[in-house]
């Protein structure tokens, strides 16, 4: 039996040829998000996981699924230098869009921040298509990636059970959250349900390799193990060795493939086992039962941890 139950994103996507599931599409883009604003405070499950360092486990899953949307994979080749500094582009976002959630009063303008660095982000891609990062559409998938990230914390790396409830309250929290960012919502799905069915078509029918995509899926194939800190460099060349390093790397792509949602792996031909999903399976197995053994600076990212000595301090006030 899985140590885990898969959830709703791996559920079987769309196909082409299914005309019933693409007017379920067309339905679920139609309907609007409720106009209702939300508290992204302490007491929301996005709270809970947007900032959990756990989240690294998706990093490499949600880097993927970024990549190849058509738009962005064009606006990351055409105006970053990705090849030469892959990881930047994460390590310069990831702070400010973990503070549209965290940063209290300061929240939206932290959105508004990100939102700008997008403005020049647009062009013509090698197919003729124009994009701008700014397309509702485009910057919805962008941030649609970090919902399923969030989720997949819970579902996947926790011992807590989400219950149907508490997912569609986590997903009017991601509403929220991309609300913040000042970009139209009209691509925003209205509920859970509606957003589960946008995702599964894109994932079936947008999606497409690119070199971007190739190259992110090379190096998680073929990682190099980290260099140990401080007095334990000294050990670093001992990461080399066959037995040692795959221990330090093969979570790595474990977790990067193993998060991808089914289709994507099937469509792209991306390999995975079933030896891969045991070892998967017994990696969550791991960090769900030991993780809040850690201390309080390894748990979170640095953003959340002004956002939970924030609160502290303002109840202490209070």
């Amino acid at each position: 039996m899985p140590m885990y139950q898969r959830r709703r994103y791996d559920e079987p996507a769309l196909s082409r040829q299914d005309t019933t599931a693409s007017q379920r599409t067309a339905t679920a883009r139609g309907k609007r998000a409720p106009a209702d604003r939300r508290d992204l405070g302490p007491e929301s499950l996005l709270w809970r996981w947007a900032g959990d360092n756990r989240i690294a486990f998706l990093g490499g899953t949600i880097g993927l699924l970024q990549l190849m949307h058509p738009a962005i994979g064009a606006g990351v080749l055409d105006h970053s230098n990705f090849f030469e500094d892959p990881m930047g582009r994460v390590l310069r976002s990831l702070p400010r869009i973990l503070g549209v959630v965290y940063d209290g009063p300061d929240a939206e303008a932290t959105g508004r921040e990100v939102r700008s660095f997008h403005n020049d982000i647009k062009g013509t891609d090698g197919s003729g298509r124009r994009y701008h990062a700014l397309d509702p559409s485009t910057f919805w998938w962008a941030h649609a990636t970090f919902q399923y990230m969030v989720e997949q914390v819970g579902d996947r790396f926790d011992t807590h059970r989400i219950t149907d409830a508490e997912r569609e309250g986590l997903y009017l929290d991601g509403v929220e959250w991309f609300r913040r960012y000042g970009v139209s919502d009209r691509a925003v799905p209205a509920d859970r349900a509606a957003f589960q069915v946008v995702w599964d078509d894109i994932c079936a029918n947008v999606l497409e390799m690119n070199p971007a995509v190739n190259f992110v899926l090379d190096m998680v194939n073929h990682s190099e193990p980290p260099r140990l800190p401080g007095a334990l460099s000294v050990a670093s060349p001992l990461m080399g060795l066959p037995p040692l390093r795959q221990l330090a790397t093969e979570p790595v792509r474990l977790a990067a493939i193993g998060g991808l949602p089914s289709v994507v792996r099937k469509r792209f031909g991306i390999p995975w086992s079933f030896q891969d999903q045991v070892q998967l399976e017994a990696l969550q197995f791991v960090v769900a039962r030991s993780w809040r053994f850690l201390p309080f600076s390894m748990r979170w990212q640095p953003r959340a941890q002004a956002g939970w000595k924030r609160v502290r301090a303002d109840r202490k006030v209070a």
